[in-house]
């Protein structure tokens, strides 16, 4: 209505002072990040790395632990984008979302699994430094392969 006073930002702000609402968080205030039908390309990737990179900046992870989610993301996502489909063309989905206890990632391909080899040479480590640097979950199917990973918000 004309000369109604309305908050300055919403929902979150003070209705009285403009000022934001100390019981709305960062995690709270942004949107999951969801990416569905990337082309399963590693060279299209760097710009996925990017785009998840702001997104947990925004949603105030602190730098180490943003850093952490990208490594282990892009990670996932070059595996899927060489193991999952041998030389044939598909699409990886992405799917990052958070609240005020964790942020989870999901990275989905629906190409073939393949168990890592029993001795991976100088390769074959994305695995085992995605569990090292997250609660990571692996799910491999008839249909696709999801790799969930998980962090504590700080």
């Amino acid at each position: 209505m004309p000369g109604e006073d309305r908050p300055i930002g919403g929902d979150t702000d003070d209705a009285l002072t403009g000022a934001p609402d100390p019981t709305v968080s960062a995690a709270t205030m942004v949107n999951p990040l969801d990416l569905p039908g990337i082309p399963a390309d590693a060279a299209r990737l760097v710009g996925v790395r990017r785009t998840l990179q702001d997104w947990a900046l925004a949603a105030g992870l602190p730098h180490t632990t943003a850093a952490d989610v990208v490594l282990a993301a892009y990670e996932a996502m070059a595996n899927s984008a060489e193991h999952a489909y041998r030389n044939r063309s598909g699409t990886i989905d992405l799917l990052a979302t958070c609240d005020d206890d964790e942020v989870v990632v999901t990275v989905r391909d629906r190409g073939d699994w393949r168990p890592p080899p029993a001795d991976p040479g100088h390769r074959g480590r994305g695995l085992m430094m995605i569990r090292s640097m997250s609660q990571a979950e692996v799910e491999p199917g008839p249909h696709g392969t999801t790799v969930r990973m998980r962090w504590p918000r700080p």
